[in-house]
């Protein structure tokens, strides 16, 4: 280890050799390196990586990894989201065991997660109507009900402590409980189309640089490919939930639509922007998910789809076609 190493990088190699000698894995020289947030080893062709964050987004990264390595396997260790990944490592033409690193210094091997399926409850999906008419789209999630303008939420349907049902505006959850704090708990038809009115402008075509134009940048993506979906060579898409739930708005995470292709094929698309190794998986995932017979494309702005995500869609089992779409994202 060099003396640039960071603490928590040397706690990682020295944990990621702990859980391989309890595998009864380590012979001779242990040299292990970080990528990302990850640390990783290869003994024997086998590459063996610790994730130390981002877990639930890590499979691409270490399978990228691995091969570039030269390794033939891949074990990964994860303190959390092993199952999620265990799930997703079975949709690769490659050979990936996933592991629950548990404190104990003990890993044992994950089984693939089911599915969570949360249905919309009556109450919550009154509030579509509401959605619509203030001029949002209404969008439906793992059990929740939101608004989104050009692809960005302004409006949720949530439970107060007594359980009942009511739309909150805003972008996140600060700016709705700033919005609240400023027009009351009771959401207007009007307060909506205002806020629909601004961030409709700040995410229009040719705008500014704007913080409201930043965020969701994959699903301004998905909205504008959904209302010229021939750019990708459907006939039609509409937005569909992705397989697992997410987890706020800052972050950048895919999206996903289903819809049928020109020549009547049911298709399954995942919208991503920027180079995301795990975009794949992700992808993959939402396919078994949503349609386990349909065709995956990968759509991406043209600058982003690289070689990176071509040659991880050509490890999966199944077949997928990576799709460039020149559209402004912002």
């Amino acid at each position: 280890m060099s003396e640039g190493d960071s603490h928590e990088s040397r706690v990682a190699r020295l944990r990621l050799r702990s859980l391989l000698v309890s595998q009864g894995g380590v012979a001779g020289d242990f040299a292990a390196s970080e990528f990302g947030k990850a640390v990783g080893a290869v003994q024997n062709d086998v590459a063996s990586v610790l994730l130390t964050g981002n877990h639930e987004n890590g499979l691409g990264s270490a399978l990228l990894w691995a091969t570039k390595n030269k390794a033939t396997s891949l074990q990964i260790f994860s303190e959390n989201s092993a199952q999620v990944l265990a799930r997703r490592a079975t949709y690769f033409d490659f050979p990936i065991r996933v592991f629950s690193a548990e404190s104990d210094g003990r890993a044992n091997p994950a089984l693939p997660a089911e599915f969570e399926r949360p249905a919309i409850c009556t109450a919550d999906e009154a509030f579509a109507e509401f959605i619509t008419a203030g001029g949002a789209d209404v969008v439906r999630e793992h059990g929740v009900v939101s608004g989104e303008v050009n692809g960005l939420e302004v409006c949720r349907v949530l439970h107060d402590e007594a359980g009942d049902p009511r739309l909150e505006i805003g972008v996140g959850a600060h700016d709705r409980e700033t919005f609240q704090l400023l027009h009351g708990r009771t959401a207007t038809i009007e307060s909506l189309r205002k806020v629909v009115s601004e961030v409709a402008a700040r995410r229009a075509a040719g705008a500014r640089v704007h913080p409201l134009n930043q965020l969701a940048r994959e699903r301004m993506l998905r909205h504008q490919v959904c209302l010229s979906p021939q750019l990708v060579g459907a006939k039609r898409l509409q937005t569909a939930q992705p397989p697992i739930r997410r987890t706020n708005l800052k972050d950048a995470a895919p999206c996903c639509a289903e819809g049928v292709l020109v020549d009547g094929t049911e298709v399954v698309a995942t919208f991503g922007v920027g180079i995301n190794p795990d975009l794949v998986a992700f992808g993959a995932d939402a396919r078994e998910y949503l349609n386990p017979g349909a065709e995956l494309i990968f759509v991406l702005p043209t600058r982003d789809a690289s070689g990176v995500l071509q040659r991880l869609a050509k490890m999966l089992r199944r077949s997928a076609r990576v799709v460039g779409v020149d559209v402004v994202t912002t």
